[in-house]
C-alpha cells in the first residue's frame, strides 16, 4: 500500500527541480521519491544498518589476502 506525500517549495526550489529532471530524464514525483529514500538513509543511524550487523559465514574456501595488494595495484607494497 502506497501513501501520498504532499508539499509546497517555492519557485526558485521548483525551477531546480525541474531542470535536474530534464536533464537526468525522470519525473519530478520519481525524483522527490528518490530524495526522501535518501532523506531517510541521512537520517538512519549507523548501528541501526542491517549491513552492519550481519555475521561472517563460513563458507569452506579458503582465503589468502597476502597478496592482495600485488594483485590490486600491480606490485608489492610495503
Amino acid at each position: 500500500m502506497s501513501k501520498v506525500v504532499q508539499t509546497q517549495v517555492n519557485e526558485t526550489v521548483y525551477k531546480a527541480l525541474e531542470t535536474i529532471v530534464r536533464k537526468r530524464r525522470v519525473t519530478i514525483k520519481d525524483a522527490v521519491r528518490e530524495a526522501i529514500v535518501s532523506w531517510i538513509g541521512l537520517q538512519t543511524p549507523v548501528a541501526d544498518d542491517p549491513l552492519l550487523r550481519l555475521k561472517p559465514v563460513k563458507t569452506g574456501v579458503k582465503t589468502d589476502a597476502s597478496k592482495l595488494d600485488e594483485t590490486l595495484y600491480g606490485g608489492r607494497r610495503d
